[in-house]
């Protein structure tokens, strides 16, 4: 850009500030305003507890993180307490043979999963997406067919139209 080209886009520019400048201040509609001002009331008369944690005193703040905190060694000791008697129910009854073949299963399912995600990765968006196509494209004709097959077995009867 040259200084001639700059020297014209910043006149431009001067004149554009100088004619926005002389415009009148635009005015909110009045219903605009009378609602934004009752909705700045209404927050205003909301008792503190319901404002919100952002509006708490700093000490309330403090003491709800302070609680927080000291909360998650006794959350990792009940869910300890819980894993055992969990274990030992499973364990009395039975059922702990159960969800070992389910591990057999799980697995299985999180490698088909992986090999749904190579081929995904393998195989080219734009057959992706054309195969995609004809899948919507068969399944519309196929409901098309089966509807028009309803209708015409029982012409008489009471099948609502789509």
């Amino acid at each position: 850009m040259n200084s001639r080209t700059r020297t014209l886009e910043e006149q431009l520019e001067h004149l554009t500030h100088a004619t926005l400048r002389q415009l009148p201040p635009c005015r909110a509609p009045a219903s605009l305003e009378a609602r934004v001002l009752r909705e700045i009331a209404a927050r205003a008369a909301e008792p503190r507890r319901a404002a919100g944690i952002q509006r708490w005193p700093l000490a309330a703040r403090l003491a709800l993180m302070v609680g927080c905190v000291l909360c998650i060694p006794l959350a990792w000791v009940l869910a300890l307490s819980l894993r055992m008697q969990l274990t030992y129910t499973l364990m009395a009854t039975g059922v702990i043979h159960v969800l070992h073949g389910m591990r057999g299963v799980g697995g299985a399912l999180l490698l088909l999963a992986e090999l749904a995600a190579h081929l995904a990765q393998r195989v080219p968006g734009v057959w992706l997406f054309g195969g995609l196509l004809a899948t919507g494209a068969l399944y519309a004709a196929l409901g098309a067919l089966g509807y028009l097959a309803l209708r015409s077995a029982a012409p008489h009867s009471k099948v609502h139209s789509v």
